[in-house]
């Protein structure tokens, strides 16, 4: 073992025009060593040298590598969105039930529907691409969080490895699984992919109701004022009002017929605003809210919720733990939920330039559980940020507010 240790000496036939292997060469000229000993030698130096180089083109091309398992790690934990933990072994990658749509060489992608595929588990974004006949997805560091961009004729869409939050159409949608790098790849789970990555790629930007009428729920009201402004101690009840009657001769122009649950300070139960709907038959209905952070003054921006489809878990949780296999009447319109929801974020973050906190799904909302239409809840700022508050005070704002869901719900489609 000591003569293992002493230093090497030239080798015949080495290729020493090579600059590393001549700087060992040159290094060790002179010395002595057994010739098993020195065989023992370069072949574990070759075999450290290949593994060394394979990682390093690995992470260049952004494919990830065995050996190199510190991004991954550090990306699992990123918080505040940790991902699904794996106890034992690595999730199993699952593929897609056909043969890749690949077009000839020379030809570029062709878009292939991604609905005529199946998708159970983890699912490997890169053959995703290729199954459905868009690029590959690039790899590029932002900030902290690895990005996989996937081109579509439509958009694009950025899947952050190890956070909840991707990007379509430069608007944020929360996953319920935050996707994750397995053996080296970047995957996202078939549920996401199912219940809200394929209603977004294939909407075709129609709105989902079957009639122009519609119902606005002012949040709160009465003995239930909601949140406090902490700029000017108004209720969150004035608030939603007032944004409510702005929004009102807004969509009447765009031939909505219009009703809320209520014009005044009073109160009413989130039972009876479900029932007014019901009533009137209406075709779509969006509750009205601002939000609070529970003294987390920091939090800022616009989110807007719908059900969460049963089997998935919900981005929020309040009260007791949820129960994810229960099936609400409002589920049976997840998609059309989706669609207006991700609608309502994009043009109120675009035209009021609010920090996008995202589409986000929970069912701890009552007003939304029993809906037998598509139904979503708007948080339109929070009363707990300085900045939201002063914004949120400003009538003009309001009518910024209220011009951007205007927007979003457009022009009625033909036959309505």
């Amino acid at each position: 073992m000591a003569s293992c240790r002493a230093a090497l000496p030239e080798a015949p036939g080495l290729p020493t025009g090579n600059n590393k292997l001549r700087s060992v060469n040159e290094a060790v000229a002179g010395k002595g060593l057994e010739p098993s000993c020195y065989l023992r030698w370069l072949t574990r130096f070759s075999a450290a040298a290949a593994q060394i180089t394979a990682c390093g083109a690995a992470i260049a091309l952004g494919l990830g590598c065995r050996h190199t398992p510190v991004r991954v790690t550090a990306l699992q934990q990123t918080k505040p969105c940790p991902i699904v933990p794996v106890a034992t072994a690595e999730p199993a990658l699952h593929q897609t039930n056909r043969e890749p749509a690949l077009p000839p060489a020379s030809a570029p992608p062709q878009w292939v529907s991604a609905t005529n595929f199946s998708y159970d588990g983890w699912i490997d974004v890169r053959q995703w691409a290729t199954d459905i006949g868009i690029p590959i997805p690039v790899l590029a560091m932002a900030g902290t969080n690895c990005v996989a961009s996937l081109k579509f004729p439509m958009g694009t869409l950025d899947v952050r490895l190890g956070r909840h939050q991707a990007r379509w159409q430069k608007c944020e949608v929360w996953l319920a699984h935050a996707p994750l790098f397995i053996r080296g790849q970047p995957c996202v789970h078939g549920q996401d992919i199912q219940s809200t990555l394929l209603p977004l790629l294939t909407d075709n930007g129609e709105l989902p109701v079957t009639n122009r009428v519609i119902v606005l729920d002012p949040g709160h009201g009465g003995s239930n004022p909601g949140a406090r402004n902490i700029a000017t101690g108004h209720w969150e009840k004035e608030y939603t009002l007032d944004l409510a009657l702005r929004l009102k001769p807004l969509l009447e122009d765009q031939g909505w017929t219009v009703f809320l649950t209520r014009t005044n300070d009073s109160d009413v139960t989130l039972s009876n605003r479900v029932a007014m709907a019901d009533t009137l038959g209406a075709g779509l209905f969006i509750s009205l809210h601002f939000n609070d952070a529970n003294g987390r003054a920091t939090e800022s921006g616009i989110e807007t919720y719908c059900m969460t489809p049963p089997g998935l878990p919900s981005a929020l949780v309040r009260g007791q733990p949820e129960n994810p296999s229960v099936v609400f009447p409002n589920n049976a319109h997840d998609t059309a939920n989706l669609r207006v929801a991700f609608r309502l974020q994009r043009a109120l973050v675009s035209r009021t330039g609010a920090v996008d906190r995202g589409v986000r799904r929970a069912r701890f909302m009552a007003v939304l559980r029993n809906q037998t239409r598509p139904a979503v809840l708007v948080e339109a700022g929070y009363l707990s940020n300085l900045r939201d508050a002063r914004l949120i005070a400003s009538p003009e704002h309001r009518q910024a507010l209220a011009v951007a869901i205007a927007d979003a719900l457009g022009s009625p489609p033909p036959g309505l």
